[in-house]
């Protein structure tokens, strides 16, 4: 039935804004461009009086007149986009249009293969890879070949096997070849446009173990399993915080394939690991608190993670694609590095090495001016949070003058938009960059204007001040058509400004299905401008949507049409947000939500909740009706 929501707050969305007169400005490419990366990436300007619920169309056609299109898609929020299917060469048009309003103008561009072609062939050694590759970047455009079939290399955890700096244009073509790598095989300084394709990866080593439990000892507060027959029985290997971004062991629920028992968990961070004396072949985890032990079944299995390199490693590199690449059992993610822009995973896959095991590998965490456009992809058995868009905290080292601060590094650019955060109390502040010089930011307000806002006192420094970049800031993230099921945490994370997560399908997911916004004093305090609609979602995280911003700057919220089953808490928390609209959802559950409602609602204003389904027995919402 239809639910009321709760202390009358429930509101019509408003109707969409007319339109305005001029059609919407093309960007990238522009007339007569050529592009060599089969997935382009398109962009146009946006309007300043667009709103996020607001529809783009685009089209991509092999004539200017676009009777014969290759691409037709709609947007909302992001005014960027990038095709999962391949654009062959060719001459093409593109177009779009804001809603129902006149077309933009076709702008004509081309698709051309690189001229410089270079092959791998089958069998290839590190060396010969490795030439093959820096000898591409070399004369890019290129496009590299890999002859079918299984190369087995083995570059060092600790250096990759090439680095390729200010490469472009370049596409590096698996044909279906399997890598099989004992550490990173690829790092892109400061690359443009750099496609990788068609390849199965994974390690030489896995990134797991499995254990069985073979009894607990609460008293002694240790746990003793044994290694599953087929699994490395060098558990100490997998459980070791040296080298390491993290080490765990987590119980998996028997019923729910993925899935970790909650709370059945331990880290390298505070446990130790060393061989039973009573028990040939079996390992003691100590000490483990009995409250944990009490969670882990003697019987069950349980995964031994270790988190330690990623087969592709990027800096400051943008427009880098990744195309029907499917990862296993790999210890790291997908990709890693810093400071990276417009990242693309496309048809992509992260999966266990067979339908019974328990581990996929880790997924990708972004961190750029530009954020990531994931589509079309499967990620499977995670053990850490899936996608992850996270505005990492900067330090200040101080003041210098009345506005003016200096940091530790220089990720903060003249014209972006910065927050500064409060970690004692939570509190936020936005900036602007006005001029960047080396370390120095001046900003358009007075330091002791914004320390005041936040509650801190200039006596106390800047110890517990942290500085994030707002905007530009993982701006026009995109995460669409993907399925996630099974994995120890979170599945999508977005600290940014506009994002788009729909038509997603999450599953078995200890951690929430969707975080549109949230707060860490490591990265970041929430997000603005953020679409979450037509997802389904199944067993997922204490509430399986959270939208938070303690900070109080996050906001501009819709979350809409998505079918939320099986809750904990609650289907949908808000906190510290300034405007949200939740609509047409749908909730429904075996047990009913913890909190007493579907939806919770704290410190948040200009609320907006209607037409949402659900049954009658819990109320729809419960919220502080001081801050709606």
């Amino acid at each position: 039935m239809k639910g009321c929501a709760a202390l009358h707050v429930a509101l019509l969305l408003a109707p969409l804004a007319v339109h305005a007169a001029d059609a919407p400005l093309p960007e990238s490419p522009l007339a007569g461009a050529v592009a060599y990366a089969p997935h382009p990436h398109f962009r146009w300007q946006r309007e300043a009086d667009v709103k996020i619920d607001e529809v783009h169309r685009i089209q991509i056609a092999r004539d200017e007149a676009f009777a014969e299109v290759v691409c037709d898609d709609r947007l909302e929020v992001v005014s960027r986009f990038v095709p999962v299917k391949a654009l062959s060469p060719s001459k093409y048009w593109w177009r779009m249009r804001r809603g129902d309003g006149e077309w933009s103008q076709a702008v004509a561009f081309e698709v051309r293969a690189p001229e410089q072609q270079f092959t791998i062939r089958a069998g290839s050694d590190e060396a010969t890879v490795a030439r093959v590759l820096e000898e591409a970047a070399a004369s890019s455009p290129a496009r590299v070949d890999f002859e079918p079939g299984e190369y087995r290399l083995a570059p060092a955890e600790t250096k990759s096997l090439v680095t390729l700096a200010k490469a472009h244009d370049l596409i590096i073509d698996g044909h279906g070849s399997k890598l099989v790598l004992a550490g990173t095989l690829l790092t892109l300084n400061d690359c443009q446009r750099v496609t990788l394709q068609h390849f199965t990866v994974t390690a030489n080593r896995p990134g797991h173990t499995l254990v069985r439990v073979l009894k607990k000892d609460s008293a002694n507060e240790q746990l003793i399993v044994k290694p599953e027959p087929g699994y490395d029985a060098d558990v100490p290997r997998y459980f070791s915080m040296e080298g390491s971004g993290g080490s765990f062991l987590g119980c998996m629920d028997a019923k729910d394939h993925g899935k970790y028992l909650v709370g059945a968990g331990i880290s390298a961070r505070t446990v130790k690991v060393a061989p039973a004396k009573d028990e040939v072949g079996a390992f003691v985890f100590s000490p483990v608190k009995a409250a944990t032990l009490d969670l882990m079944p003697v019987g069950a299995v349980a995964v031994v993670t270790s988190y330690h390199w990623q087969w592709v490693q990027m800096n400051r590199t943008d427009e880098c694609t990744f195309s029907d690449v499917t990862v296993t059992d790999l210890p790291g993610a997908f990709c890693g590095g810093s400071n990276n822009s417009a990242r693309s995973y496309l048809a992509c896959k992260v999966k266990p090495r067979s339908p019974q095991d328990y581990f996929g590998g880790h997924a990708a965490t972004g961190s750029g001016r530009v954020g990531e456009w994931i589509e079309g992809c499967e990620f499977e058995c995670l053990p850490d949070d899936g996608p992850a868009e996270q505005s990492f905290r900067q330090a200040i080292k101080g003041a210098d003058g009345a506005d003016a601060i200096l940091l530790g590094g220089n990720a903060v650019r003249q014209g972006d938009r910065i927050a500064l955060v409060n970690a004692k109390n939570g509190l936020g502040v936005s900036a602007m960059a006005q001029e960047v010089k080396g370390a120095r930011v001046q900003l358009d307000r007075p330091l002791a204007e914004l320390l005041a806002a936040i509650q801190q006192d200039s006596a106390s420094g800047w110890k517990s001040v942290f500085l994030y970049c707002d905007a530009p800031s993982n701006e026009d993230f995109v995460y669409r058509h993907n399925r996630t099921v099974g994995g120890r945490a979170h599945g999508v994370k977005f600290n940014g400004t506009r994002a788009w997560i729909a038509d997603n399908h999450f599953e078995n997911l200890n951690g929430n299905a969707v975080l549109a916004g949230y707060t860490s004093e490591v990265s970041g305090h929430g997000a603005r401008d953020v679409v979450v609609s037509g997802n389904t979602i199944l067993r997922c995280g204490w509430t399986p949507i959270n939208v938070w911003s303690t900070s109080g700057l996050g906001g501009n919220i819709i979350v809409r049409d998505n079918r939320i089953t099986e809750t904990r808490d609650a289907a949908i928390a808000i906190k510290g947000c300034d405007g949200v609209s939740i609509t047409g959802n749908e909730f429904t559950s075996s047990t009913p939500p913890k909190q007493g409602a579907w939806i919770t609602a704290e410190k948040t204003k200009d609320l907006r909740v209607s037409g949402n389904e659900h049954t009658a027995e819990v109320p729809e919402m419960k919220a502080d009706p001081d801050h709606l």
